[in-house]
């Protein structure tokens, strides 16, 4: 925290600025000072600050849109400053990422209510800079050309680096998606990424159906919907916070991705069959096929990290199942044969940045290579714990080839004991100008369904 940034700017500021952007101010300086997860950061500065919901609602698409859009904002206040960026004070580096956002994309915010309250934090944390904010914001508001870089993606589209600007992803990440995928497909996952969404939850089908929670939602005043990706699913309005919601507090469903959610029917009855989930944290696979079950199986859900496990615990006691067993243990040290093994591997987390746009600026190239590895080394060892016959499934909230399709093609190579099986999910495969999918594995693109982007693969252990 700079020098004269304290707790008693907070409260003078909270007295005079929006409590919504007050909010959005504190989690995107902890994000950018101390490396905090955005959406962690952002769950617990509101429940402390126990926001309305129309204040969460408008702090959680502050955040957001502003990490969604931090290199294109960035380029905007280099445009219209007399000062060069590298200089700027990294506090109203904030509130004029904040304030233009505000003027591009949130058309319910006047202008001028943008500009006066970014004149106004600016006046408690950094007094001296207030004149220059206000500067910046007027000039761009005066000028029109800035509204060009804005609008949907031009059609052709513009060279890489531009659509890097345009959408605002780091150099690294356009090529990644652009060499992947292709240009236009690779862009078109930038995009859709870059478009609101809120959050989803998972119905506890061993206690009631998507339809009663609906109506508990909406007699909290939360306009619900089902989920086109999954019949487990509930499409939440942006802004909502769920762990709040008396759905949730009485076990009735969890937080999850409605991708997420496709995984645990892909292995069938599990009524009486041993299943072991590896990487199991947060829990809600394992407790998704407890829910299946019927808690009639015998689940070990298992994380590295002993207050992950913890957190699985705590979950299956808020749902009232038994059947899962959270254990703190390096999956690749786990013994016995199992009857099917999820291996969710941890992964560049590609597929999530509509929802975790922080990634953006966080992921680096060479940390996405050290996790192909290590998910290699998890392939290995979880194929030692299948049962002949037994099924192995392999997935990634990540688009990246050498995370899922060449990591599948590679361990079917050393493993001749292994086979693809069909994967048939609710959701048909889109095959318009979809890259095709290897039988036994399949994509989740965010432009299908505006869920996260996700890969599955299912393998069986020769008899």
């Amino acid at each position: 925290m700079e020098r004269g940034m304290s707790k008693r700017f907070v409260a003078r500021v909270m007295s005079r600025v929006a409590p919504a952007r007050m909010c959005a101010y504190d989690v995107l300086r902890k994000v950018d000072t101390n490396g905090a997860y955005a959406h962690v950061a952002l769950r617990e500065t509101m429940e402390r600050r126990n926001l309305p919901a129309i204040d969460a609602a408008l702090a959680s698409e502050l955040v957001s849109g502003v990490l969604k859009m931090r290199r294109l904002l960035d380029d905007t206040i280099s445009r219209h400053s007399r000062i060069a960026f590298s200089k700027l004070d990294p506090r109203v580096i904030v509130i004029l990422r904040m304030s233009i956002y505000q003027i591009a994309f949130l058309s319910r915010i006047p202008d001028y209510a943008a500009v006066a309250d970014g004149v106004e934090m600016a006046k408690q944390a950094a007094p001296r800079a207030a004149g220059f904010v206000n500067a910046v914001l007027r000039s761009l508001l005066r000028g029109k050309d800035w509204r060009a870089l804005w609008s949907e993606l031009p059609d052709p589209l513009p060279h890489r680096s531009d659509v890097g600007l345009h959408l605002s992803y780091p150099d690294f990440l356009v090529d990644h998606f652009c060499d992947s995928y292709g240009d236009h497909f690779g862009s078109g996952i930038m995009l859709a990424q870059n478009r609101r969404s809120g959050r989803t939850l998972r119905i506890n089908s061993a206690r009631c159906t998507r339809d009663e929670v609906i109506a508990l939602l909406a007699a909290e005043g939360v306009a619900a919907e089902e989920s086109p990706v999954s019949p487990f699913g509930v499409r939440l309005p942006p802004g909502v916070n769920p762990s709040v919601l008396r759905a949730y507090t009485t076990g009735m469903c969890s937080i999850q991705g409605e991708s997420s959610m496709l995984v645990a029917p892909l292995l069938g009855p599990l009524d009486g069959k041993r299943v072991l989930d590896a990487c199991a944290a947060p829990g809600g696979k394992a407790l998704h096929m407890a829910e299946l079950a019927g808690d009639h199986t015998a689940i070990t859900a298992v994380d590295i990290h002993a207050h992950r496990a913890a957190t699985i615990r705590r979950q299956a006691n808020r749902l009232r199942l038994q059947s899962v067993r959270a254990v703190a243990a390096d999956a690749r040290s786990v013994e016995g044969e199992y009857d099917a093994v999820l291996l969710d591997a941890p992964c560049s987390g590609l597929g999530t940045i509509g929802r975790h746009p922080d990634i953006k600026w966080r992921m680096k190239a060479e940390e996405m290579e050290s996790l192909a590895a290590l998910q290699k080394d998890l392939l290995d060892a979880m194929a030692e714990r299948v049962r002949p016959g037994g099924v192995l499934l392999y997935t990634t909230c990540t688009l990246s080839p050498a995370e899922n399709t060449v990591q599948i093609e590679r361990f079917l190579e050393r493993r001749s004991d292994f086979s693809a099986l069909p994967i048939s999910l609710p959701v048909p495969p889109d095959t318009r100008a979809r890259p095709p999918d290897p039988v036994g594995q399949r994509h989740i693109w965010p432009q299908d369904f505006g869920s996260d982007g996700f890969f599955i693969a299912k393998l069986q252990r020769r008899e």
